[in-house]
């Protein structure tokens, strides 16, 4: 079945750069632009930084129709967003190491606009006004801290700036999709003072039928705004203030029982969802000259879990399992850094300070009774870092990093070491090499184990040894921007979700597991109106010891990893106004318990969109999941539960700009 995938793969592959090829002949050519990140905390071209990562700037975010990074993972190799079936419960998996939404830790950080978002919880983060996605893979502990031992993801809104802009969106689509956003922004004090303000109302029906009362249990509805204040005062200050905050309206949850009908429960419980995000960041960068300057990051985020499931799928009260929910997660961190870069060096420096309560509340009503389940759980932590990146010649560069992280909670007490070491070298004018070594960790905690278990009551901190070699170049006279990655991973004290019963689970550590593999992306501006793009991973993770006691699960795959993921795209913008796009993407078998009993089959999907566009308005037809694509997740909990995938979308969607 893989063979015949990648055959397939192939010659739409080949398919698309023969026709390139041949239309570029006839069409005038255009450079791609160079993009310019900040993955390392500094200013650099995308193409000289020694990450593996994937970039999208605005117009990539528009045309991809990207609204949360579920969105952005289809287009991401070696990145996937598992989805639960509810708001905020999506949770990332990268390079073969995935976090369950539960757990108070992640595998990879996601940072928007300073503020961290480290645990589980807030992959599903709405995205509105961005100015650019930066996804960094392999161990990022040195710059970003804990619970980044994978990789990160960097979200940057644009900039107000003197320039008035306003634009409403208006959509609809299948389902009964309603979307109406719109933002503004522009200067209230020239070159001194700027504002910006966006907002979003979004609805759409559900799709998994409650055979009770004949009615959707999943609709969908939010509202989402966001403020950006931003001063420059001086030449050498700038100060910005980003809050955005986000309510919800809905129903229960995407999941049922493996044993209903398709896409429909029986709940005998008014299921809801009203959970809330508000997030906020100062940011504060001072230059003293060209060569030295100063950022301050203040970030505050709760996120407040409000809800109530059914999670027998019954009306049987034997059967009963009933959750309420009414949870606070708390963080404020703080971050102090400099940046200096003279001659052939470049250093960045930093303290990053953090203090998180979890305020957790959260009843099960059983037929054995109420269960009121409450705590409260505090973590203090501090880290201090420093990267230093030094030029030994033109062509020869080495870098070297180190932080150390020091936590505190009622728990335990950890504190680590996170180094990275590596080589840059441009063997062209446009090829670079690197290699690179670095360490990454996830926290330990709680495993909330019942007693007489066998289980312990803590579980200790993850850790990752990351080897990575890689190149990134351009081609076709600057047309075509490439990079390849291979990376090699020892990982100890593995965390893994052990599943007690169809309710209830632990976190435990496994032994040992390797994990390696192969990333590789590019994009090809063909002419002016025509582009390409295309990505793929391939990763194999697997236990080299593991036996909690019980079962040996050694030589087995680890959970929430797909064996592969890619992407193929072709889009085409006229100067009529005329657009097109299309887009192919897939994942290969991914396990879903330690026995690797079950699995969800790999997959591809086909999303595709046409439009007109002007200087005033865009209006654009869309289809999401072309094919009405079924990629559940079928047999979680061994076998009890299904999260049942959005079905096809297609739609309509309309921008006037003022």
């Amino acid at each position: 079945m893989m063979r015949i995938r990648f055959k397939r793969i192939c010659w739409i592959t080949l398919f698309c750069f023969v026709f390139a090829m041949g239309y570029a002949e006839e069409q005038e050519a255009e450079l791609l632009e160079t993009i310019t990140v900040t993955a390392q905390k500094k200013e650099e071209n995308v193409l000289e930084v020694p990450i593996s990562m994937s970039v999208f700037d605005d117009m990539d975010i528009e045309d991809k129709m990207v609204e949360t990074l579920d969105d952005i993972a289809k287009y991401t190799p070696g990145l996937t967003i598992i989805n639960m079936g509810a708001p905020v419960k999506y949770a990332p998996s990268i390079r073969g190491l995935y976090s369950d939404y539960t757990s108070e830790t992640s595998t990879a950080g996601l940072f928007i606009d300073g503020v961290p978002v480290t645990n589980g919880l807030g992959f599903d983060e709405t995205l509105m006004d961005i100015e650019r996605i930066e996804v960094l893979k392999g161990p990022q502990g040195t710059l970003y801290g804990k619970n980044t031992e994978i990789g990160a993801v960097n979200v940057i809104t644009k900039k107000p700036s003197n320039e008035t802009k306003a634009r409403i969106t208006g959509e609809l689509g299948e389902d009964n999709k309603r979307i109406l956003a719109a933002n503004i922004s522009g200067a209230i004090v020239k070159d001194k003072l700027y504002l910006g303000v966006c907002g979003k109302h979004y609805e759409k029906d559900g799709y998994v039928e409650n055979t009770t009362t004949g009615e959707p249990v999943n609709d969908e509805e939010h509202d989402y705004v966001k403020i950006y204040l931003r001063m420059t005062p001086t030449d050498n200050l700038e100060a910005s203030l980003i809050s955005s905050y986000i309510k919800y309206d809905n129903g229960g949850s995407s999941s049922g029982s493996t044993q209903a009908e398709y896409r429909t429960v029986s709940n005998d419980l008014d299921t809801f969802n009203k959970s809330s995000v508000w997030s906020s960041s100062l940011n504060i960068n001072y230059s003293f000259n060209d060569s030295l300057t100063f950022t301050s990051i203040t970030a505050y985020r709760n996120f407040n879990e409000y809800l109530a499931n059914d999670f027998d799928y019954t009306s049987d009260p034997n059967q009963k399992f009933h959750i309420f929910a009414d949870s606070k997660y708390e963080t404020l961190s703080q971050e102090l850094r400099a940046n200096y870069e003279v001659d052939r060096i470049n250093l960045v420096s930093g303290i990053y300070l953090e203090s998180s309560e979890t305020t957790y509340d959260k009843d099960r009503d059983k037929p054995s009774g109420y269960i009121d389940g409450y705590s409260v759980n505090s973590r203090d932590s501090i880290g201090l870092f420093s990267h230093l990146t030094y030029n030994i010649t033109d062509n020869l560069s080495a870098l070297a990093g180190l932080r150390y992280d020091k936590e505190e909670s009622e728990e335990s007490n950890n504190d680590e070491l996170s180094p990275k070491v590596g080589v840059t070298y441009d063997l062209l004018e446009n090829l670079m090499t690197y290699v690179t070594v670095s360490k990454g960790y996830r926290c330990g905690g709680l495993t909330n184990a019942p007693e007489g278990s066998g289980y312990s009551e803590t579980y200790d901190p993850e850790i990752v040894y990351s080897y990575e070699i890689g190149a990134k170049g351009v081609l076709a006279n600057g047309k075509l921007a490439w990079d390849v990655a291979l990376y090699y991973m020892d990982i100890t004290d593995m965390q893994v979700s052990v599943y007690l019963n169809a309710q209830d689970f632990i976190t435990d550590n496994a032994a040992e597991a390797t994990s390696k593999g192969v990333e590789a992306s590019l994009r090809y501006q063909v002419t002016r109106g025509l582009s390409l793009f295309a990505g793929f991973s391939y990763n194999n993770t697997e236990f080299d010891e593991y036996n909690d006691g019980f079962t040996d699960y050694s030589g087995n795959k680890t959970t929430f990893s797909p064996e592969y993921n890619y992407t193929i795209g072709i889009q085409y913008r006229a100067e009529q106004g005329y657009y097109a796009s299309a887009n192919l993407s897939g994942y290969g078998d991914m396990y879903l318990d330690l026995d690797n009993e079950y699995k969800r089959p790999a997959y591809e999907l086909v999303n595709a969109k046409i439009g007109y566009e002007t200087e005033k308005y865009d209006i654009y037809l869309y289809a999401k999941n072309l094919f009405d694509r079924n990629y559940d997740i079928e047999g979680h909990y061994y076998g009890v539960y299904t999260y049942y995938n959005t079905p096809r979308e297609v739609g309509v969607r309309a921008t006037y700009r003022f």
